[in-house]
């Protein structure tokens, strides 16, 4: 079994690698040229479909379970709960102006930017705690069999665009992701 740490943070670099891709892009943007839309677009569907749907609510559960052993440090917890909250949030509204672009909708180029800044900063912010702070107080709070059975479930819930088999429907940028590396 892989460790389930070991797991969510190799996830982690690879949202990395995403956002990396998006501040490139809004780079672009600030400096006045047009971003990739198309890749754009397909990495906010993943942000919204396999790490908002699928991702946080397991790291939400582990964070239950957390807060019922005791062990680790609530305020802590309770930040990166607020940041799970606060994420789905950024993440449509980035999504909201990237499709706005597509749609060739008048879009402020400072608004784009700034939108754009706010969820990567956020997504960087968030990945800190998490990697710096929660994941270790959540490695103390576990026993060996509740690790057992959370590395279990990290290794089931299957990663769309990284997890050695591409969906279809992300074929497109994981061979940008390629040819950007």
């Amino acid at each position: 079994m892989t460790q389930p740490f070991d797991t969510l943070n190799l996830q982690h670099q690879n949202i990395n690698r995403l956002i990396t891709l998006v501040e490139r892009e809004i780079d672009v943007v600030e400096h006045g040229g047009m971003p990739r839309v198309a890749m754009l677009k397909d990495i906010m569907q993943y942000v919204t479909h396999y790490v908002d749907v699928t991702r946080q609510p397991f790291e939400e559960r582990l964070i239950e379970r957390a807060h019922a052993v005791g062990g680790a440090a609530k305020a802590d917890l309770a930040e990166c709960r607020r940041q799970h909250e606060t994420a789905v949030d950024r993440a449509r509204a980035f999504t909201a102006i990237v499709e706005a672009v597509t749609e060739e909708q008048l879009v402020e180029r400072t608004a784009f930017v700034r939108i754009g800044r706010d969820f990567v900063d956020a997504q960087r912010r968030h990945i800190a705690l998490e990697e710096d702070t929660v994941f270790p107080a959540l490695r103390r709070a576990l026993g060996e069999d509740e690790l057992e059975t959370v590395g279990d479930a990290v290794e089931h819930a299957r990663d769309p665009l990284f997890g050695g088999i591409v969906e279809r429907e992300y074929r497109q940028l994981y061979d940008y992701i390629l040819r950007s590396a």
